[in-house]
């Protein structure tokens, strides 16, 4: 047996049929990844790069044919050019350049769900140098969603929150900007300011951590590396999110070094979390709304000690998740409130031994097991 299917055993408890499933895995990976290798100059420079590894608010305009762009919202769309600048002192971009920007997103682009879908920005990288944007060449943008209705605006900082959240869990997560962007339009003059969030892109993770990004849906759970996996289905759980799937690659990414390593999982698009709670969220129809937690565990059930590790680590992150939530100066105190008794009910399941073997425990899927 290769050394790739010893490390997958030696990972998780499997059987006879599940030994099968992963081995052509192993033959799916082995030809999903590239042979050069990622190296650690590239990690290290990424890391340097400034847009995410700051934390201040970025203040910026953005002037086009606003109506022209936000109509552009079928199937193939094109990119319009912008003027892209700093506003007031910041030093992100203190010349004005042009960029290219199109609508994107599937749910969100519809417009029955938002009068101003996410972006996807296009820069040129030759422009970026000594602003905050250098070495970054195509980003998404997430958007407030509804300008004309209130608390849109407050959704989106939640979403960014949970992603920051994420952050704290695993290193396999996407980093994101909160930015404040005043959106001109150069035909009528009129002018909308709102506060989004530019989101790292996703071969930016890949090569950060050293891994490639691999397209190959039906991987399950279990195919997944142990510890990544648990985290992030009971941290799924805790913002009430059932809105992902891995085998489907639904609002899931999975990354790996090489032929001779099992994937990582990383998870994003988190408008749909119940702890986001925007107007369009319909909770799945398996979640007792008029129960206690009115959230669904999506996870395996995994060994005893695999859920005692990850309990306490959820436990040790308490107090920094409700930091996060408490120190943004952006969110108001009813969103605040909101998702701090959220995350406080999450935590009252977890201090629940009882409580634990019904919600979690009995509702996991089941690894198969040996016929």
């Amino acid at each position: 047996m290769g050394k790739r299917s010893s490390l997958i055993l030696q990972a998780m408890h499997v059987n006879k049929d599940f030994v099968l499933k992963t081995l052509f895995v192993v033959l799916i990976l082995a030809v999903a990844l590239p042979t050069n290798a990622i190296t650690r100059n590239n990690r290290d420079s990424l890391l340097k790069l400034p847009l995410f590894k700051y934390e201040k608010l970025l203040d910026l305009e953005l002037k086009t044919d606003m109506i022209s762009l936000l109509n552009d919202i079928g199937e193939e769309r094109d990119y319009h050019k912008c003027l892209f600048k700093s506003i007031g002192a910041d030093w992100a971009l203190p010349k004005e350049i042009e960029v290219k920007v199109k609508t994107r997103g599937n749910f969100r682009r519809r417009k029955q769900n938002c009068n101003f879908p996410p972006l996807r920005f296009k820069f040129p990288l030759d422009l970026l140098k000594g602003t905050e944007f250098v070495g970054q060449d195509r980003l998404k943008y997430v958007s407030h969603c509804q300008s004309s209705m209130d608390g849109y605006e407050q959704n989106t900082i939640k979403e960014y929150l949970v992603y920051k959240m994420y952050n704290l869990i695993d290193k396999h997560s996407y980093r994101v900007r909160l930015t404040r962007i005043r959106f001109v339009d150069t035909i009528y003059g009129d002018s909308l300011q709102r506060i989004g969030f530019f989101l790292e892109d996703k071969k930016d993770v890949a090569i950060r951590n050293g891994k490639t990004i691999l397209q190959y849906k039906n991987i399950q759970q279990y195919n997944i590396l142990r510890s990544n996996m648990v985290m992030l289905s009971l941290f799924q759980m805790m913002v009430g999110n059932s809105d992902w799937d891995v085998s489907r690659l639904h609002n899931i990414d999975l990354l790996s070094v090489d032929e001779n390593s099992i994937p990582v999982a990383v998870p994003f698009d988190f408008d749909w979390c119940s702890i986001v709670d925007h107007s369009y969220y319909t909770p799945d129809p398996r979640i007792d709304m008029d129960g206690k937690y009115k959230r669904m565990y999506k996870g395996y059930r995994w060994s005893d000690e695999e859920f005692k590790t990850a309990f306490s680590k959820f436990k040790n992150l308490k107090e920094s998740f409700l930091e996060l939530i408490s120190e943004n100066r952006y969110l108001n105190e009813e969103s605040k409130q909101s998702m701090m008794n959220y995350i406080l009910t999450f935590y009252e399941l977890l201090d629940s031994p009882r409580d634990i073997k019904v919600e979690i425990e009995k509702k996991a899927q089941i690894i198969p097991k040996m016929k």
